[in-house]
């Protein structure tokens, strides 16, 4: 077992950051947080940068790129901003979907899209009485002379909003059997008739957007169905690890630039005639901020390892993404505190850092819901 990158993974992190360099200012990203927008021609970039071929499998004109290749893209994007490897992930995630369930016709006409940075994706699963209970959801969807008409509320959907977005949603069309078994995916655009999309007043991840998403008698073609009736569940948990993989490599990004933030401030702060890092109170802080960075990183570059070599890696991903989403909090917080009074101004990251850091522990499975699941592995 060897962790250590190869020349052609160095070549990739440096290229990656060159690429953020370039595209994403700190005056433009925090604009973008002001305004709440995440700016086409940054995607357009991703595109042609080959960051999207990535991620969609070999198949259809991608690269099927390894997970532990695709973590270290995320980690440095996310670095200006977690929400810019939040979109990468969401295509991810959707293609790989796509790709393993959905038809021949579906899979032939969408994925090359998505390659070529036409159609992006994003996935509705959530809704206001099913959180972490996830399967209990409401959303119904019926036949009705050959198409499916479906009727419901998301909520927390990151991304749905966006143009040329379309939803990857899970809704009930089974009444019968335990509440996992009667569960469908329909691929649905955001301009679908019958479709509301209406972002959130939220404090943080404000550039990609969180958006709560109505649907009223929206009529769906038989054709936008992915995969077989009642088995979308087995679809969403199949591909569990790969998501919390992608959100510990995510929030590193961010975690990356909360340290390096902190400890530059606090190398040029002066306080008692010296900079504040000479303070061992400050300096054991630093400390403290940099061994929970490496420790995220290894346990990440594990539960990526594993799954590469196709290895049972449900504790290893559960356990990733709940340390390194706590891990976020915690560094943010100690930002803050090491930048002071200036942190709680926009004139520095940290605060946004911190704000985006939130969602953390709460998106793609709370805490919680990570100790449960380990617990469980652990045969407890």
């Amino acid at each position: 077992m060897n962790f250590e990158p190869s020349e052609e993974q160095k070549l990739l992190r440096h290229s990656v950051a060159a690429f953020i360099k370039q595209h994403c200012s700190r005056t433009e990203v925090r604009r973008w947080d002001e305004e709440g927008t995440f700016p086409e021609e940054l995607y357009a970039a991703m595109v042609d940068a080959g960051y999207i071929a990535m991620v969609v499998p070999e198949a259809y004109g991608g690269v099927g790129a390894r997970i532990s290749d695709i973590a270290i893209v995320l980690e440095e994007i996310a670095r200006p901003s977690v929400d810019f490897a939040t979109r990468l992930a969401l295509i991810s995630w959707g293609s790989m979907i796509l790709s393993e369930f959905a038809s021949d016709e579906m899979k032939g006409e969408i994925l090359p899209r998505v390659l070529k940075g036409t159609v992006k994706l994003s996935f509705s699963l959530t809704e206001p009485g099913s959180g972490s209970d996830a399967a209990s959801l409401q959303t119904r969807a019926a036949k009705l002379n050959g198409d499916w008409v479906l009727n419901g509320q998301k909520l927390y959907a990151s991304g749905a909003h966006a143009k040329d977005n379309m939803i990857i949603v899970a809704a009930r069309t089974g009444t019968d059997g335990p509440k996992h078994a009667g569960i469908s995916l329909f691929l649905v655009p955001n301009g679908t008739p019958g479709v509301t999309v209406r972002r959130l007043n939220i404090i943080g991840r404000r550039i990609l957007g969180l958006c709560e998403v109505y649907f009223d008698d929206v009529r769906i073609p038989n054709a936008g169905l992915v995969g077989n009736v009642n088995e979308g569940w087995q679809y969403i948990v199949r591909h569990l690890e790969r998501e919390r993989i992608m959100l510990a490599a995510n929030y590193l990004g961010s975690a990356s630039s909360a340290v390096e933030d902190a400890t530059a401030y606090a190398r040029e702060r002066a306080q008692f005639g010296r900079p504040i890092s000479k303070f061992q109170a400050i300096a054991h802080m630093l400390a403290d901020m940099a061994t929970d960075l490496e420790a995220g990183r290894w346990m990440t570059a594990l539960a990526a390892w594993r799954y590469d070599a196709r290895l049972p890696c449900v504790r290893e991903a559960c356990m990733a993404k709940l340390f390194v989403s706590e891990m976020l909090n915690r560094v943010t917080t100690q930002g803050m505190q090491i930048l002071g009074g200036a942190a709680y101004t926009y004139d520095h990251d940290m605060q946004r850092y911190w704000r985006d850091g939130r969602n953390a522990t709460i998106g793609g499975g709370t805490s919680q819901i990570q100790r449960e699941l380990i617990a469980r592995e652990l045969g407890l």
